[in-house]
């Protein structure tokens, strides 16, 4: 009965983490321009895409120095917590991938994965917040008009995909061999005595 809920969780995640990227990106890729030249402001800077939504909010300088300070005030923090998840993640794989496998093992290492990726949550979770305390709340109706058509936008991108992909379905498997068949016919043909 969870499992329907599972898919907008996702959904809701997937926005609450884009929503803290984009203004680690807009507030980081603002410092570095305003360090090369303080005199400019926001709207005459081309900004990264991840910006581009907050670049739509209007921003103030007040604003923008709020955000920094909140990304800094957590950075040495979720700088931890992603390398304690890549750690764990790291170390599941090597569990599942072992020449002899430990059950146990493997869900040991599967809590950790997911204690770790719960901290990191926790972390962005209590970014956002902090960041959304910044916004008016204009900004904020308008942030939220920005995640929906985006929301939207992704739904339709994988409607439009017959294997649910998106975009990404047009790149190559990992795994695929880079000679097709008749290649990989004619090298078996001369290898033949």
């Amino acid at each position: 009965m969870n499992c329907p809920k599972k898919p907008n969780m996702i959904i809701i995640l997937s926005v609450v983490f884009g929503l803290g990227a984009s203004v680690a990106a807009f507030a980081q890729t603002t410092q570095l321009q305003n360090q090369n030249d303080p005199g400019q402001t926001q709207a005459q800077n081309p900004q990264t895409n991840q910006g581009n939504d907050l670049r739509l909010l209007g921003l103030t300088p007040d604003q923008i120095q709020k955000i920094r300070a909140i990304n800094l005030d957590l950075k040495d923090e979720r700088q931890i917590a992603n390398l304690k998840l890549r750690e764990a993640q790291r170390t599941l794989a090597e569990a599942v991938e072992s020449p002899t496998p430990n059950e146990n093992l493997i869900v040991q290492r599967s809590r950790e994965v997911a204690e770790a990726q719960a901290n990191t949550i926790r972390l962005r979770s209590l970014t956002e917040a902090r960041i959304l305390q910044v916004l008016t709340p204009e900004q904020r109706i308008k942030l939220r008009e920005i995640r929906q058509r985006n929301l939207a936008q992704r739904r339709a991108n994988q409607q439009q995909s017959p294997n649910g992909l998106g975009q990404r379905q047009g790149l190559r498997r990992a795994n695929a061999p880079l000679l097709n068949r008749a290649q990989q016919k004619a090298i078996r043909r001369q290898q033949k005595p």
